[in-house]
């Protein structure tokens, strides 16, 4: 999901030193041609995945997003409130530590469509393109009646 401010993708590797696995993002022609076809600098792969988490988290709790989710499912038709999607946005931010590495790369799927670096300048950062297919899925699933509910009931 993650491509290069030039358009290039970006894919996930590792190396290894001194016993340590080092886990970082190379663009495409990096890891095709090594070195010398690279355009784009290596990125530790912990500090992009902390700060799209961040943005994801702040998309769950910001009044505006929330709003713009409403609006999302109500133009492709379903129906949902506005309490409804607060409250289960709420449960998912609230639960999102203590889901398994596969359910939040799943969730992340169906929220994020592309991942852009933004480079402009002294500039940098990230751009988070989202998906409007699946906030539905994910309401549902976080709603009062869906297993994120259970999950926060198990919890108390």
């Amino acid at each position: 999901m993650l491509y290069a401010p030039s358009g290039e993708r970006m894919y996930p590797t590792y190396s290894r030193k001194n016993g340590r696995k080092y886990h970082y993002y190379v663009s495409k022609s990096e890891s095709r041609f090594g070195a010398p076809g690279k355009t784009y600098e290596r990125l530790p792969a912990p500090e992009i995945e902390s700060a799209v988490i961040a943005q994801i988290r702040t998309v769950l709790t910001s009044p505006e997003s929330i709003a713009s989710v409403v609006r999302c499912i109500q133009r492709n038709g379903d129906q949902i409130d506005k309490s409804t999607t607060v409250m289960a946005m709420g449960r998912l931010n609230d639960v999102w530590e203590q889901l398994f590495p596969a359910e939040r790369h799943r969730i992340a799927n169906l929220m994020i469509d592309r991942i852009d670096l933004v480079h402009t300048g002294e500039v940098q950062g990230i751009k988070v393109k989202w998906r409007e297919i699946g906030w539905n899925a994910l309401i549902g699933e976080f709603a009062p009646s869906g297993i994120g509910a259970e999950m926060l009931e198990a919890e108390a």
